[in-house]
C-alpha cells in the first residue's frame, strides 16, 4: 500500500498541478480508510457463502460471520494504520486535539458495516450474481468519492455533489481526525442516519429470511 501511495501521490500531485505536502498526506489517509470501507462492503457479500460449512454443519447465530469479517477488516486497517506515523514525521504534520474524534467516526463506520454485512449477506447468498454487481459498483463509487481528489478542487456549486455522498461523508469521519480537522457536523449526521435506515430495513428482512439462509448457501 505505501508503494502505491507513493506512486500514486507522483503522479496525481502533478496532473492536479499540487505540492507534494499538499497533496500525499491527503491521499495517503484516503487510501487507508476508504480500504476499510471498501474491504468491508465488498467482504459483506461473502459472509454466509463464505461460511456455508459451519452454517450447514452448527446452528451458529447469523450475526457471528458478520462480526468475524469486521474483525477481520479492522485488523487489516490496524496494520495500514501504521502508515500514518510515517507520514506525520515525514511531512512535520501534529493533527491535535482532533485526532481524538477519529476513534467515534471508527465506531459510526463499523456500525454501519454491521448491517451492510447482514444485507448484502443475505442478498448475495440468495443472488449469486449480485458479488460481481457490488464489486463493480465500489469501483465507481471510488472515482467520484474523493479519495484521489479533494472536495475543493470542485466549482463551489458543485461541491454538494460530495455532500450527499453517504461514503465521502463516513470517509470524512475518520480521515479529517486525522488531518487534524474537525469534521462536519452534517458527516455525523448522515453517518447515523444511515444507521437508522439501515437498521429499520434489513432487521425486517433478517428476521424474515434467516432461517433461509442455510438452504441458500
Amino acid at each position: 500500500m505505501l508503494v502505491t501511495i507513493v506512486a500514486l501521490g507522483l503522479v496525481y500531485s502533478y496532473l492536479f498541478r499540487m505540492s507534494l505536502r499538499d497533496y500525499l498526506p491527503s491521499l495517503t489517509l484516503g487510501i487507508v480508510v476508504w480500504s476499510l470501507i471498501s474491504s468491508t462492503v465488498t467482504d459483506a457479500c461473502t459472509v454466509f457463502t463464505g461460511a456455508g460449512m459451519y452454517l450447514q454443519q452448527s446452528p451458529l447465530p447469523k450475526s457471528l460471520f458478520v462480526n468475524r469479517m469486521l474483525v477481520r477488516n479492522l485488523v487489516t486497517f490496524a496494520h495500514n494504520m501504521t502508515i500514518i506515523p510515517l507520514l506525520y514525521l515525514a511531512f512535520q504534520i501534529l493533527p491535535g486535539w482532533p485526532i481524538l474524534l477519529a476513534p467515534i467516526g471508527l465506531v459510526i463506520v463499523t456500525v454501519n458495516g454491521f448491517w451492510i454485512g447482514l444485507l448484502l449477506g443475505m442478498f448475495c447468498a440468495r443472488f449469486r450474481d449480485m458479488p460481481q454487481m457490488v464489486a463493480s459498483l465500489m469501483q465507481i463509487a471510488f472515482f467520484v468519492t474523493p479519495v484521489m481528489w479533494r472536495q475543493d478542487q470542485l466549482p463551489a456549486d458543485k461541491s454538494w455533489l460530495v455532500d450527499i455522498n453517504p461514503l465521502a461523508n463516513l470517509l470524512r469521519l475518520i480521515r479529517d481526525p486525522l488531518m487534524g480537522r474537525v469534521p462536519p457536523t452534517f458527516a455525523y449526521v448522515m453517518g447515523i442516519v444511515l444507521i437508522v435506515i439501515g437498521f429499520s430495513v434489513t432487521l425486517p428482512f433478517f428476521v424474515r429470511f434467516r432461517s433461509r439462509i442455510v438452504y441458500w448457501v
